[in-house]
């Protein structure tokens, strides 16, 4: 019987310890028959591509016009989401949520990688305004870097040269103003910023 109830015990904890991300702390919605997870736990962006991959799916990849409006509204009206929830020094001192891109692979190749495989789609090569200026999009890829709302984008910038992970901003930045990047747009960050995350299904 002790054994029965020592076995009980271990699979419960190894059960509850396999959980990456507390049910609790998920908001869910669809955008063109596809499922989204907001997820209100701040992860570094391996550690949130590593959860998204635990639970079936991947950091967003974001690919048009109508699928950032739909990711933005859910973060920014519908999740339940404070705006200030966080403030990255390093990225205008705002609030961000993890996105499934990254250069970590190539310096200034711009991959939708977000299972952290290496072997994503690249849509971007270079650096904005604020950086090197030398940035373009891949042939018709969708981008909404910070500065884009403006006419020409000022991200990414690899300030330091250590930012190799994309994140959505919740408001302007620098903070209170939006002189680099509005609310909505992509800024790149520290890979070990502990930011909320969404991940994205695959149609089933």
């Amino acid at each position: 019987m002790k054994s029965l109830i020592t076995l009980i015990c271990l699979l419960f904890t190894v059960n509850a310890f396999s959980q990456c991300a507390d049910t609790t702390h998920i908001f869910t919605f669809t955008h063109n028959n596809k499922k989204y997870e907001v997820v209100k736990e701040q992860k570094t962006w391996p550690q949130a591509a590593a959860c998204a991959v635990e639970r079936g799916g991947y950091l967003v990849e974001i690919n048009n016009e109508a699928e950032q409006k739909a990711v933005f509204t859910a973060v920014s009206k519908n999740a339940g989401i404070a705006p200030n929830y966080v403030a990255i020094s390093t990225g205008g001192g705002i609030a961000y949520i993890w996105l499934g891109a990254t250069d970590k692979k190539t310096e200034g190749t711009w991959l939708w990688d977000g299972n952290n495989d290496g072997l994503g789609t690249s849509f971007w090569m270079g650096e904005g305004e604020n950086g090197q200026k030398n940035g373009r999009a891949m042939v018709e890829s969708f981008y909404n870097w910070g500065g884009k709302s403006k006419g020409k984008p000022n991200e990414p910038d690899n300030f330091a040269t250590v930012q190799h992970c994309a994140a959505m901003g919740l408001t302007g930045w620098p903070a209170k103003t939006s002189n680099l990047g509005a609310a909505g747009e992509w800024n790149d960050l520290i890979c070990t910023s502990q930011l909320y995350y969404i991940i994205e299904y695959d149609n089933k």
